[in-house]
């Protein structure tokens, strides 16, 4: 099983992946992302991995809410 820290880090990846080459993984790089997302919220429910912080706030057109980010300690 991976670690919340490995997990957080995976997804810190995930994000970092430029725009470009998210649009030619022709829908692998969502599929990842949300399967560790999915992972994620099974294991911290409601809130978001510490790499969301790397994100900033959402834009102001976003009229969802976001759940806060997780502050325990990642192992």
């Amino acid at each position: 099983m991976m670690s919340d820290k490995k997990l957080n880090e995976y997804i810190q990846h995930m994000l970092n992946i430029p725009k470009e080459k998210r649009s030619a993984s022709d829908g692998q790089w969502a599929e990842d992302l949300e399967c560790a997302i999915a992972m994620w919220v099974d294991r911290h429910p409601n809130t978001r991995p510490p790499a969301f912080a790397s994100l900033g706030e959402p834009p102001p057109c976003f009229a969802g809410e976001m759940p806060p980010i997780y502050e325990g300690e990642l192992t």
